[in-house]
């Protein structure tokens, strides 16, 4: 699984998990509003 922490439309952080992001047919398997233990990523 590979995470990835991004803004949304509205400027709000977010962490959204994808399995198989490299392959043809990725699937987003987690969104939500990022945490405050990944803010040390950004």
């Amino acid at each position: 699984m590979t995470m990835v922490i991004g803004a949304a439309r509205d400027g709000s952080l977010l962490e959204v998990g994808i399995l198989g992001a490299q392959s043809d047919d990725p699937v987003i398997i987690h969104a939500m509003k990022m945490r405050r233990r990944f803010q040390k990523y950004l």
